[in-house]
């Protein structure tokens, strides 16, 4: 039996079994929701609201997270609520629907082009009876200064000869390694592109960049598919355990994304599939064993093991990348468990050896990874700061769109918040809670244990300030919107508590690695945050909740996605490429649960200073 169901307001409608769950309905009509925690009913992130139609009873998920007034308004959790009839669904406004975001690409270190995929412009004298070589020969010996041993590819022989003959014996060679992939007349003037691809967590991001030249040409972004399946690793990770085709169908998603924004760089630059010869990935240890189909369950379990750390190189029908049949996607080392080829790109790209002084590089994801160049030694750590960050376990939680609070700031005797695109408030995302609960420190309606005070406000609070704290004990929360609004954004108790834990964690991993390294950090001569929160979180704001170690605020860098800077230089240089190997084998990693210290560094991080 197939019912009908349309999901507003965007009018997508689709015919779908009955008794599969909305979030399923809207897989299938190719509109994919956010489910933070994997559809299992835990977060109350995808909900929608059921204009009409019929649908099974409220679960006890859903009676647990949704009031009766909810309910009674017909607000559901679509990855518990089934179709058992046509249904007409509102997809709320503040982005539950993962959607493509654009990201500006980075600028990259100045480095020699040598790329792996490259095009030749040569020109052949003519055979003769006095030089009987064969077409292959005769192109070989006039590409030998160029690459030592030559290999064709069978599917270039046998457009070698028509291609000699019609540009009269002047041709463009396209290899790529050792290996001669086609032939075309010199008037031709084929396209070499390559694309660099970080595969985050929750956005893949692809860099199209012209390999004759170096530069890259446009950028294309989304957010990764697999995030239906849970909005961190180790909840994939579960997925495959508790499917039997789960690795399958978590790499279909993911190669989904990543063709579809090669798609989209490739077409905004009027190119075609046949022009691309060469991929790069970098993605942390989950997401790179996911790619290349590989279990990654013992990743999640003592002592965590990947199947792989080395680089490792593909033919594009393996990888099920839609490029050059006769290209190369090229994965980037990994370095353990959790740390992953993500981390040794932002190694890479900062070039944090060579700065001069001692260098600390956090990436702050769902999955929070720390490296530390000091005193000849380069350690690395990984730490789980979970979702809280991106808002996936924050009550008014939501990714950087239009309407999430961004920024928090104070003015006169109260607060003043800005919104992506200046909407009315709708949630709060990751730079909007760094900055609010720097400002409630700062208010001081926050002790360092990180609960709200409860009665008596400190002296000289503002009435503008002690209107917005309302409710009590665990309730209690501090309103951002307007206190005046039907239903303000607010940061409560709980949302507290779990920000503590995310930059608890990150912290400790900072603290005993600096510790093991012998250093203070005050020696520390920069601190860089890569990802989107080195773009877009106030450095004052990340110091005030005690994340990071407290520096002078200018050592504090943002260096943007320098993982995916680093696939892009692996991609145009072999000697990067090869320099990535080299500080992957270098890199000492250091596992935090093993050191007998971790937990009194975890609580003592906890601590708001």
């Amino acid at each position: 039996m197939t019912v009908n169901v349309r999901f507003e307001p965007d009018g997508i409608e689709a015919a779908v079994a009955a008794s599969i769950t909305v979030s399923e309905a809207a897989h299938e009509a190719d509109l994919s929701l956010h489910l933070p925690c994997g559809g299992r009913g835990k977060c109350g992130k995808c909900r929608v609201t059921v204009l009409s139609g019929s649908l099974s009873e409220p679960t006890v998920e859903e009676v647990e997270l949704l009031t009766p007034e909810e309910l009674e308004s017909g607000c559901r959790l679509a990855c518990q609520a089934r179709l058992e009839g046509d249904a007409v669904i509102e997809v709320p406004p503040e982005a539950h629907v993962i959607g493509k975001k654009a990201l500006n690409g980075d600028l990259v270190r100045p480095v020699k082009l040598h790329p792996n995929a490259r095009q030749i412009h040569v020109k052949l004298p003519p055979p003769s009876i006095h030089d009987q070589r064969s077409d292959f020969d005769r192109l070989d010996g006039a590409l030998s200064q160029v690459t030592a041993t030559l290999h064709a590819c069978p599917a270039a022989l046998r457009v070698l000869a028509g291609a000699l003959r019609e540009g009269d014996f002047e041709v463009i060679a396209s290899i790529v390694g050792s290996r001669l992939v086609d032939v075309r007349p010199g008037s031709q003037r084929p396209r070499t592109l390559g694309v660099a691809v970080d595969i985050g967590t929750t956005t893949v991001v692809a860099y199209l960049v012209d390999l004759l030249t170096g530069r890259p040409l446009t950028t294309a972004a989304a957010y990764n598919e697999q995030g239906r399946h849970g909005a961190d690793v180790i909840s994939r990770i579960e997925y495959c355990g508790t499917h039997k085709d789960g690795v399958e169908t978590l790499r279909g998603l993911v190669l989904q994304t990543i063709n579809g924004i090669i798609a989209e760089a490739l077409g905004k630059c009027g190119c075609r599939t046949e022009d691309l010869y060469e991929v790069t990935i970098v993605g942390n240890t989950a997401m790179n064993h996911l790619f290349m189909g590989l279990d990654p369950r013992n990743l999640a379990q003592a002592p965590y093991i990947p199947v792989t750390t080395r680089a490792h190189e593909l033919a594009p029908a393996e990888a099920g990348i839609a490029m050059h049949p006769r290209g190369s996607v090229f994965c980037l080392p990994t370095i353990a468990g959790f740390v992953g080829a993500d981390t040794v790109g932002v190694i890479l790209a900062t070039d944090m050896l060579d700065r001069g002084h001692p260098v600390l590089a956090i990436d702050i994801g769902t999955n929070g990874e720390v490296a530390l160049w000091a005193k000849g030694k380069l350690l690395v750590a990984s730490c789980a700061a979970g979702p809280a960050f991106e808002g996936a376990q924050i009550e008014h939680g939501m990714r950087a769109a239009p309407g999430a609070i961004e920024h928090v700031r104070l003015k006169d005797e109260g607060i003043e918040i800005q919104t992506i695109g200046g909407q009315q408030p709708t949630g709060i995302c990751g730079s909007g809670l760094f900055d609010a609960v720097a400002r409630v420190l700062e208010l001081g309606v926050v002790e360092s244990s990180g609960r709200f005070v409860d009665g008596q406000l400190p002296a000289g609070t503002s009435p503008q300030v002690a209107q917005r704290l309302v409710g009590e004990g665990n309730t209690r929360r501090f309103i951002l919107s307007d206190p005046d609004d039907a239903s303000p954004v607010y940061l409560s108790q709980r949302d507290v508590r779990q920000i503590q834990l995310a930059k608890g964690a990150v912290r400790a991993a900072v603290d005993l690695l600096l510790e093991m390294a012998e250093l203070e950090p005050e020696e520390l001569g920069e601190v860089l945050l890569a990802g989107a929160f080195g773009n877009y979180v106030d450095p004052v704001s990340a110091l005030r909740m005690g994340m990071l170690p407290p520096v002078p605020v200018e050592r504090i860098k943002g260096v943007g996605n320098a993982a995916g800077a680093g696939a892009l230089l692996a991609l145009i240089s072999l000697e990067e490429r090869r320099r990535a190997a080299e500080l992957a084998a270098a890199a000492e990693h250091v596992e935090l649960s093993r050191l007998p210290q971790f937990q009194m560094a975890f609580m003592d991080a906890m601590v708001f200073p």
